[in-house]
């Protein structure tokens, strides 16, 4: 072991994922060494960080809609305090009514889900007129907003780079050698090493037989003249303000292409569904595509291979990964700290049957 650095751990990856269980480590106390490829394109460097409690055209509320909500905006107005930074932004969400059906449909559906203490009914929101068609209300939820994903990790790469923790690199699986006490890769040692590599995931050669089911998706940023709505604004695809007269426009959902090329079925797709809700002329500024690593059951995948110990997965966070990070990041370090069990629905160990 001579000459070799040390480090607890090894975390490969530095989108959401991987950047969050960094910084956690870190405030930890631990000594930890981040790899992160500037060649591969990230999903988080383009996402919309969209928060909302309550989606989909039957009004379902999110998985574990409670522990997710009842943490996560403590959690990151936490990392915006020790950051010194503003990246969090809770705009709340309006959905107008489009039809009187659709409007007897949510209103049943608030009532059978019992949504009041996320959904608020808004008879006359004149807030949003002349941008949008309201006469007929909406619906608010207040406990809905956007973060900064981009901003965020580039704060949460400077710590890393400052305490040394980060190399710039790409990672070889290859190259990593296991023994009973940790992981050898070329000069450094690691006591435990986490792969967060989202879409990527599915070239890793530890963990590729995971049933994964990545999902592309694009957006559009765009300028309005003098828009002065604050809240997300949804009604089939949505509008984020960003402040500035300028708007993101999304998302778009595929299976096929799993690439990062923007494309013009997906322009015209958001555009002509943005023309179909906005009352106002807009100009696009530019368009971005991710692919988001989705899993087959929808549910994120995390915890510890089931043949290498002390090697752990963290990905699957999907479409909605700010609003389930922060709960995971925990579950994870209290599984690996204090023996804590991973949700059922989330825990790897549901896939163990699917590796030979």
């Amino acid at each position: 072991m001579e000459g070799l650095k040390k480090y607890d751990f090894i975390i490969v990856g530095n989108g959401l994922a991987g950047s969050l269980l960094a910084n956690e480590l870190l405030n930890k106390g631990q000594n930890i060494l981040v790899f992160g490829d500037p060649t591969m394109k990230s999903s988080s460097m383009v996402a919309g960080g969209m928060v909302n409690p309550v989606t989909g055209k039957y009004l379902a509320k999110t998985w574990l809609i409670d522990e997710l909500f009842g943490l996560l905006f403590d959690y990151y107005r936490g990392l915006e305090r020790e950051f010194k930074a503003s990246f969090f932004h809770q705009t709340g969400l309006f959905r107008p009514f489009a039809n009187q059906e659709s409007k007897v449909n949510f209103l049943n559906q608030i009532e059978k889900h019992q949504l009041q203490d996320y959904l608020e009914v808004q008879d006359n929101p004149t807030d949003y007129s002349p941008y949008f068609s309201v006469n007929l209300g909406g619906m608010y939820t207040q406990k809905a907003g956007w973060l900064d994903v981009p901003a965020m990790l580039a704060k949460i790469k400077e710590k890393l780079l400052e305490k040394e923790s980060f190399v710039e690199s790409k990672f070889v699986h290859e190259d990593l050698m296991l023994d009973n006490s940790g992981f050898r890769y070329n000069d450094i040692f690691a006591e435990k090493i986490i792969f967060c590599e989202g879409f990527y995931a599915t070239q890793n050669p530890y963990f590729h037989w995971l049933p994964f089911n990545p999902v592309k998706g694009e957006s559009v940023l765009a300028k309005v003249n003098n828009y002065k709505i604050k809240s997300i604004v949804n009604q089939g695809k949505w509008i984020m303000p960003l402040g500035n007269d300028k708007i993101r426009i999304g998302a778009t959902y595929s299976w096929h292409e799993l690439d990062f090329e923007a494309t013009e079925r997906g322009r015209d797709e958001l555009v002509t569904n943005a023309r179909k809700i906005l009352n106002i002329e807009f100009e696009i500024l530019a368009q971005q595509a991710g692919v988001r690593p989705s899993t087959k059951d929808r549910r994120p995948i995390v915890g510890e291979h089931p043949h290498h110990k002390n090697m752990f997965v963290f990905n699957g966070l999907g479409t909605k990964g700010v609003s389930l990070a922060p709960y995971f990041v925990k579950q994870l370090l209290d599984f690996i700290f204090i023996q804590k069990d991973i949700n059922p629905e989330a825990n790897i160990e549901r896939h163990y049957a699917l590796y030979s």
